[in-house]
């Protein structure tokens, strides 16, 4: 497993950086497995150090594997290093991977063997689990590390594909005790502000076990040591100085141009590096300068039998040119039958430096020879070199296969390149292409689901049925409407989802029985039953379910299983829907169904969420949100819902850190999936007193649209900020803007969170009516508006047969306890202290299904409410049971509200209630008003003014007011 390149540039500085490595290599031996992130500049030395390091692991007793990665261009080869690491290992010890494949089946399809083009298939079909690839990858390692001790080393990670650095990711988060160091390095002067790979760096730098190196530019003693190693006679003062002021503390420049002014001419060094690459090759013979520019069209790296292909030189004179190049010190050949060149820069400046018609002619000739498979190599090389060429055709069709193959393997965003690249190559004459368009557009909107960008494969799916002539097939059509609508009604676009089901239904209806009309009525019936029509859903799953056991189509079959069980939960038999959901489970997991499990699995959570069975939904939820990453569907429908559903599971029963864990976005996670879960984040940190969850919930605003449950579930802290911050305009807007926006989505405005958004709206009043008691009848007057349009919802909001569920019955509840309190504050109507005191209790007991937050809150009115009624010690157990709550989950705005404050400076001889009491008194308050706002009688408020005055000395409120500006009592 030594893959250990011997270079004879020294190694100058850097004693710290490599103490550092040496340290996670020996702390490995004794089975504390560990990273490190290597950055720095191009030509900084990263290259050098690893080659340093990677000997001092050979000494120990370490097998070294390296694996690097190249620029493809816009999309590349799943996976690359690995393939590298694996298939090095295959070549050099095939009994060890032998015995490794035996265990870790999956290791298969990294093995180059199986990724060329016109392989044979490996004997596992269809698309490999993402989570089974790389938990074989991780247990490939560990039993090779059980022989000996394993530094692996992934280098040149800013060109890495996504998939590439989401098992990086993976392995970082499982380094436990394995006799295992894994370092991965990266040009840091690459990573500009949009790179793929800031994101998950700041993520893996989190992890515990993961260090950083960070290799900075030589210093001046340094690069003169470094020069002065480089050469066998001293360089003039001027020129010395020349190369060091221009070179920069950059080891590679450094010696880039110590070798240029070693050629003769020091004075006519060029200015920068590509130059300097020109001068090096500028000795060399012609077949050698011809062998390194085709080298640089393939990349860093090249294999022997393909160099050989592509170069046209006969064995001799190439093998004359190669050793040249070698002895040159421009390419390296680690011996294991390819060349690269030392550096990347390298390589980049010579591919440059060739004029456009050079470079076509050499990306042909290697995309001639990756074709007719004179030699090995992938589709995803072929397409490259194809598209570059000009060759489109070629590079249409490698395109497809490349994405199947990134598909197997569980890529979908490299298989969503890829194929969006394919249908911008696709012939003008469909006749001349073997590949269906219509199925490739499928094909390419569901890699786009799987990589959580739904509304790109809705755009993708509208578009090619508007380009679609008025009398194209009719089954080309419905293929094409049929994903459309499913993908719709997961982004909660109804109305298009309808249109779509419907369209393809109608186009299907007079077909004879076949699998795809099975599952066009399966949707259909799934969509019925989503817009509230519970016969006409029952009707057609049915017809569904007997059209799909008639021509053997188990995937319609569970999907429209999968909806009679629904339909039979919202009938109000939810232990025998239960029941059906988890047999639909078993049956899709059992028939390979991935969609189908994970969606009946998350359904079955989700209505143990409404039914408030929170315990059994989390069980349900944890255990979906787990089938769907190992299925490799963690942001595709369903999968995505299981585990933002989950954290708010957690949410509502108070485990809040767990939520928070749950809804922690990393590097793995599409950005539009890491909105909808912040959403959650923002309810844990809202709830703790995180003002800036507004702004953050504003700053997420184009997310809106694309995933309307963002907005719903972040409204609530939001608004709870604004409140705490006195912004009340700001919170109002906020509602209006949010409810707008699903109104728009769901093209209603009977939606169900409206009753919550009401109780929301009738909370900033009654904060409102305290500073504005001026306005207390139009507020009132206000607050009767949005009470009725809470109650209307409750009405209008539910299709026929559904009830309100616990959750809607405790929020309409709290609107009417809410709608109470505005009036008592506002002394418009009130109610009486023992309605107010039995609406409350009302409310406590509706969030008693295990609401924990909401209950505590409900409570800290209910307190007020009784202590406003005289039942003081109720009031009290009241309170000390919600600040027993708000301790725990470190609600620190209902501590708050509990009043914990300590009295102002400069009124000691006032009490926190009588500071409290002047303070309102000031404002001009009545006593009437005061005994509202304060939740006391009139009675006591008399009590507290009398004593005010005689502490303060005066004789009336007007004075005291006064002498209570003067000394400042009120500034707390």
């Amino acid at each position: 497993m030594d893959d250990v390149p011997w270079t004879s540039t020294p190694l100058v500085g850097r004693s710290t950086e490599m103490a550092a490595m040496l340290s996670a290599v020996d702390d490995a031996k004794t089975r504390r497995a560990g990273a490190i992130l290597l950055s720095g500049d191009a030509g900084v030395g990263k290259t050098r150090l690893l080659d340093e390091v990677a000997t001092g692991a050979h000494e120990r007793g370490f097998g070294v594997l390296v694996g690097h990665c190249t620029d493809f261009g816009d999309a590349g080869l799943p996976y690359l290093p690995f393939s590298e690491i694996f298939g090095r290992l295959a070549g050099e010890r095939p009994d060890l991977v032998e015995s490794v494949l035996t265990n870790f089946p999956a290791i298969g399809r990294l093995l180059p063997t199986h990724r060329l083009i016109g392989a044979q298939p490996v004997p596992q079909d269809g698309p490999l689990d993402r989570a089974a690839l790389f938990d074989a990858v991780l247990g490939a390692l560990t039993a090779l590390s059980t022989s000996e001790p394993l530094l692996v080393i992934v280098e040149d990670t800013h060109w890495a594909d996504d998939s590439t650095r989401d098992l990086i990711g993976f392995l970082l988060t499982r380094l436990t005790s394995q006799r295992l160091a894994l370092i991965v390095s990266y040009r840091s002067d690459d990573l500009h502000r949009r790179h793929p790979l800031r994101r998950p760096i700041a993520e893996w730098s989190r992890n515990p076990r993961v260090r950083r190196v960070t290799l900075n530019p030589l210093d001046a003693v340094e690069s003169r040591a470094l020069l002065n190693a480089l050469t066998t006679e001293r360089l003039p003062e001027d020129e010395e100085r020349r190369i060091l002021e221009r070179a920069g503390g950059n080891a590679f420049f450094t010696e880039e141009l110590v070798a240029a002014a070693s050629m003769g001419d020091g004075s006519a060094v060029p200015p920068d590096l590509a130059d300097l690459l020109l001068v090096r090759l500028d000795p060399l013979s012609d077949d050698a300068r011809q062998v390194a520019r085709v080298i640089a069209v393939a990349g860093r790296r090249v294999s022997h039998q393909l160099l050989t292909a592509v170069a046209g030189l006969p064995d001799r004179e190439l093998e004359t040119a190669l050793r040249e190049l070698i002895d040159a010190h421009i390419i390296e050949h680690p011996g294991n039958a390819s060349y690269y060149f030392r550096h990347a820069l390298l390589a980049e400046a010579v591919y440059d430096d060739l004029l456009p018609g050079e470079r076509v002619r050499q990306h042909a000739a290697y995309a001639k020879a990756l074709q007719d498979q004179t030699v090995a190599g992938t589709a995803a090389e072929l397409a490259g070199h194809a598209t570059r060429s000009h060759d489109l055709i070629t590079a249409f069709e490698a395109r497809v296969r490349a994405g199947q193959e990134a598909l197997s393997v569980a890529a979908p965003q490299e298989a969503l390149k890829h194929y969006e690249m394919a249908l911008e190559l696709f012939p003008s004459d469909p006749a001349a292409s073997s590949v269906d368009r219509t199925w490739l557009i499928v094909d390419t909107a569901m890699a786009a689901t799987l990589s959580s960008q739904h509304l790109r494969a809705v755009k993708l799916l509208r578009k090619a049925l508007a380009d679609l002539p008025a009398d194209a097939p009719i089954r080309q059509r419905a293929e094409l409407l049929l994903p459309l609508s499913d993908i719709s009604l997961v982004i909660d676009h109804d109305q298009e989802a309808n249109e779509a089901a419907s369209q393809a239904f109608r186009l299907v209806a007079d077909e004879p029985a076949s699998a795809f009309k099975a599952k066009v009525i399966a949707l259909y019936a799934r969509v019925c039953d989503a817009l509230g029509r519970p016969m006409e859903a029952e009707r057609w799953a049915r017809e569904a379910l007997q059209v799909a056991r008639e021509v053997g189509q188990e995937s319609a079959a569970g999907d429209a299983g999968i909806t009679l069980a629904q339909l039979r939960k919202r009938a109000g038999d939810p232990v025998a829907a239960a029941k059906q959901l988890e047999e639909a489970a078993v049956r899709a997991q059992l028939a390979g169904d991935a969609a189908a499990e994970v969606r009946s699995r998350y359904l079955l959570g989700s209505n143990h969420f409404d039914l408030g069975e929170l315990d059994a939904a989390k069980t349900a939820l944890e255990y979906a949100a787990q089938r769907a990453g190992e299925l490799g569907r963690q942001w595709a429908a369903y999968g995505f819902d299981a585990r933002r559903m989950l954290a708010l599971t957690q949410f509502t029963m108070g485990e809040w850190d767990e939520a928070a864990e749950t809804a922690r976005a990393d590097s793995m996670t599409p950005s539009a999936a890491a909105a909808g879960l912040r959403s959650v984040g923002l309810m844990v940190r809202g709830g703790r007193g995180d003002t800036s969850v507004a702004e953050d919930l504003q700053a997420m605003r184009k997310w809106w649209s694309l995933d309307v449950m963002l907005p719903l579930i972040g409204l609530q802290p939001a608004v709870e900020a604004y409140r705490q911050l006195d912004q009340v305009a700001e919170a109002e807007k906020l509602i209006a803007e949010v409810s707008a926006q699903i109104e728009y989505v769901f093209q209603t405005e009977w939606y169900m969170a409206k009753i919550r958004f009401s109780a929301l709206g009738l909370q900033l009043l009654c904060h409102r009516v305290v500073s504005e008691p001026s306005a207390a009848g139009e507020l009132v007057a206000r607050g009767a508006e949005l009470l009725a349009e809470g109650h209307a919802t409750a009405e209008k909001g539910l299709p026929p047969g559904r009830v309100l569920g616990v959750e809607g019955i405790a929020w309409l509840a709290r609107l009417e306890a809410e709608w109470e309190r505005l009036r008592w504050l506002a002394d418009v109507d009130p109610p009486t202290a023992e309605e107010h005191v039995a609406t409350w209790q009302r409310t406590a007991d509706a969030f008693g299904y295990g609401f924990v937050i909401e209950q505590a809150w409900s409570r800290v009115r209910l307190s007020s409410a009784l202590r406003a009624a005289g039942r003081v010690a109720d009031a009290n157990e009241q309170a000390q049971l919600a600040a027993e709550v708000g301790r725990r989950l470190g609600a620190q705005p209902l501590l708050d509200e509990l009043g914990s404050a300590a009295d102002p400076v400069g009124s000691a001889a006032l009490t926190a209630r009588e500071t409290e009491v002047l303070a309102l008194l000031a404002e001009g308050r009545t006593n009437r008003q005061l005994a509202r706002e304060l939740y006391i009688s009139e009675k006591t408020v008399s009590v507290h003014v009398s004593n005010i005055l005689a502490k303060l000395g005066v004789r009336s409120r007007t004075e005291a007011a006064a002498v209570a500006r003067r000394d400042g009592l009120l500034e707390a």
